[in-house]
């Protein structure tokens, strides 16, 4: 390891002072606490090892009943203040489920469902019919996990405090927008078709797969909490197919089956960072060769930078644009059409 027990948990512990209180003060009791370190040190070859440790411990929190939880406010209103007697709480509920925790820590990951994704649709898929002339799409996720994001069309948003869409008594995103007329945004039509594709998928059905997804949340991230709670409930009622496997092979396989006088929208957002440029590359050859019999919108995050941008066949030549960009911490979209491309 590059850094040491103690350096990796001070290092930890500061990083995410801010965003999770709680969790600062454990891993800054852990970093001093010799016991806990000679118990972890040999699983800590794992990459991501603290968060991942912190969300399967909560993960195991929520199956079982211990004090530990008073100490959460996934659990309380009024959390306690973790204190060394806390800590003696969290140790004695870490060495209790010692094995299942690590467990968790080698089998899980780390990539959220943050349902406040889906508010980046609503603008997107606007401008999208005003240059179809069709209102009704198909749609296909790519890195859908869990296929929340899928499910925009049955969530209810308020942009910039006044401009409801949708279905906000079910559940109400708050998103502020710039740049964009907010007034012309209004419930969008339900897709005939979706899907989502994933090498990996978690099953909403499934409790186990459900309580991680919770747990991956800092526990002060309560209206992230409560509205992956909401959008599991709206998924059990209005069920999105969700096809698991080779990525680029299913979504070949998907637009064979989609009619080719429906249009077609593809997206990923926050999925392909990671990537390889031969896989970026693979993923584009695929999409435009299939926008040859059938008109596709290509929606994507990540292949070239951190803004947002859509691909579209126009006259036979790919239309390339800049759309927006999203802050998730500040809860914030800027709409950028118009603005030159940097590749």
């Amino acid at each position: 390891m590059a850094l040491k027990y103690k350096d990796l948990m001070m290092t930890y512990s500061t990083a995410i002072a801010d965003k999770s209180p709680l969790y600062s003060s454990i891993a800054l009791h852990m970093a001093g606490d010799k016991d806990m370190r000679e118990i972890l040190r040999p699983y800590m070859t794992v990459s991501h090892f603290i968060p991942l440790f912190m969300t399967a411990t909560l993960a195991c929190l929520y199956k079982n009943d211990h004090a530990l939880r008073q100490y959460y406010l996934n659990f309380t209103v009024e959390p306690a203040e973790l204190d060394s007697a806390g800590y003696d709480c969290f140790r004695d509920f870490v060495r209790l489920h010692l094995h299942e925790i690590l467990t968790l820590v080698r089998t899980g990951d780390l990539k959220k469902n943050i349902v406040e994704r889906s508010s980046v649709l609503i603008p997107i898929f606007h401008y999208i019919r005003e240059k179809s002339s069709e209102e009704h799409f198909n749609v296909i996720e790519l890195g859908s996990k869990a296929g929340l994001l899928l499910n925009y069309d049955w969530y209810g948003y308020t942009f910039n405090k006044e401009q409801k869409v949708g279905y906000t008594e079910d559940i109400n995103i708050k998103m502020k927008i710039k740049g964009y007329p907010d007034d012309e945004l209004i419930s969008l039509e339900h897709p005939r078709y979706k899907y989502g594709i994933s090498e990996d998928v978690i099953r909403l059905e499934d409790e186990t797969d459900y309580i991680w997804m919770l747990s991956q949340f800092y526990p002060e991230e309560m209206k992230r909490r409560k509205n992956l709670i909401k959008a599991r409930a709206i998924f059990l009622q209005h069920p999105v197919e969700l096809l698991q496997g080779n990525e680029l092979e299913l979504l070949e396989e998907t637009l064979s089956l989609l009619p080719d006088d429906e249009p077609v929208i593809i997206f990923h957002v926050h999925h392909t960072k990671n990537w390889t440029d031969e896989k970026k590359a693979a993923l584009l050859e695929i999409i435009h060769r299939n926008a040859e019999k059938k008109e596709i919108f290509h929606i994507h995050h990540q292949l070239f930078g951190a803004d947002i941008f859509i691909d579209y066949m126009n006259s036979g030549i790919l239309r390339r644009e800049k759309l927006l960009n999203l802050d998730l911490d500040k809860m914030r979209i800027e709409w950028l059409l118009g603005q030159p491309i940097k590749l």
